[in-house]
């Protein structure tokens, strides 16, 4: 179990850097689907990022080795452990065949646009030394079947990335419930969500109620203002946010008294001078929300 759990902790630092590599490429595939990468950026100094976006992939290989070993010695492990079975098939069955599938699947598109422009375009060789022509800027700005490529690139990438993402959900859960299984929880890695501090029933019963999401601020620094209901439970020693319009829930960690954490971001935790919570601030690499304890 411990080798199981070393191996899906590597896999999960692994999957942080596949999301960020998928992300800077589709924002730039996004800019050439709709027409805003232009000449200029096809010779400035960032040109490769623009010219060899879908030519290249990110591999998550999920090691196996410790699952194996452990799938080897059911018949000698003990009534106790027998419930992370299922969830260590899940894993390896389900979630590994997906992220093989379309991970086999990028790699397909990628080869294929890169020896179709090496076969056909006889201003490729010189591109890949630096010497961008007009010729070669009007394909990558205009071709069709170029930005049918591209929407082949992103769709793939869409989907190993959601597959990636239920697995490291997946194996989060499974490394902290080995972690407690063997009585060793507190020898987890930060990036592993769990308690950082030993939380008092206080602190849980503080934070329990309900609130409602009022504003969201995007990226782009665009403020929304909303109305979305959710109540914050507590299940196990862990604080289970459900929001009720999209019934999807977040579990959250304490990292400090005044900090909680999930797999996704973190969230401060506001309180007036009764020492009351009242607000709640929520952000991740994709919004940053503001919710009100109305209850």
């Amino acid at each position: 179990l411990k080798e199981v759990q070393n191996d899906l902790q590597e896999d999960i630092l692994k999957s942080k850097e596949l999301f960020a590599y998928y992300k800077r490429r589709d924002s730039i595939i996004q800019l050439a689907l709709d027409h805003k990468l232009t000449r200029a950026d096809y010779l400035s100094d960032k040109k490769y990022a623009y010219i060899n976006v879908a030519m290249n992939a990110f591999h998550l290989k999920i090691h196996s080795n410790g699952y194996k070993n452990f799938s080897d010695n059911l018949d000698n492990l003990p009534e106790t452990y027998k419930e992370i079975i299922a969830p260590l098939n899940e894993i390896y069955t389900y979630n590994k065949y997906e992220i093989d599938k379309f991970d086999t699947r990028l790699d397909k598109i990628t080869d294929r646009l890169m020896d179709n422009q090496g076969a056909t375009k006889p201003w490729f060789y010189n591109v890949q030394q630096g010497k961008v022509s007009d010729e070669a800027i009007q394909f990558y700005l205009n071709d069709s079947i170029y930005k049918n490529d591209l929407s082949l690139y992103k769709n793939a990438t869409f989907h190993l990335t959601r597959h990636v993402y239920d697995f490291n959900e997946n194996a989060i859960n499974a490394c902290r419930r080995i972690a407690e299984l063997t009585g060793k929880l507190k020898e987890l890695p930060d990036f592993i969500p769990h308690h950082l501090i030993d939380a008092t029933p206080q602190q849980f019963q503080e934070l329990k109620g309900k609130y409602t999401l009022v504003k969201v601020k995007t990226p782009s620094g665009e403020i929304q203002e909303v109305n979305s209901p959710g109540v914050m439970e507590v299940d196990e020693q862990r604080l289970v946010y459900l929001d009720i319009e999209s019934n999807a829930t977040t579990v959250l960690y304490f990292k400090n008294k005044t900090t909680l954490y999930s797999m996704d971001g973190e969230v401060t935790i506001l309180k007036n001078k009764n020492n009351r919570v009242i607000r709640l601030i929520s952000k991740n690499q994709n919004y940053e929300g503001e919710y009100i304890k109305t209850e």
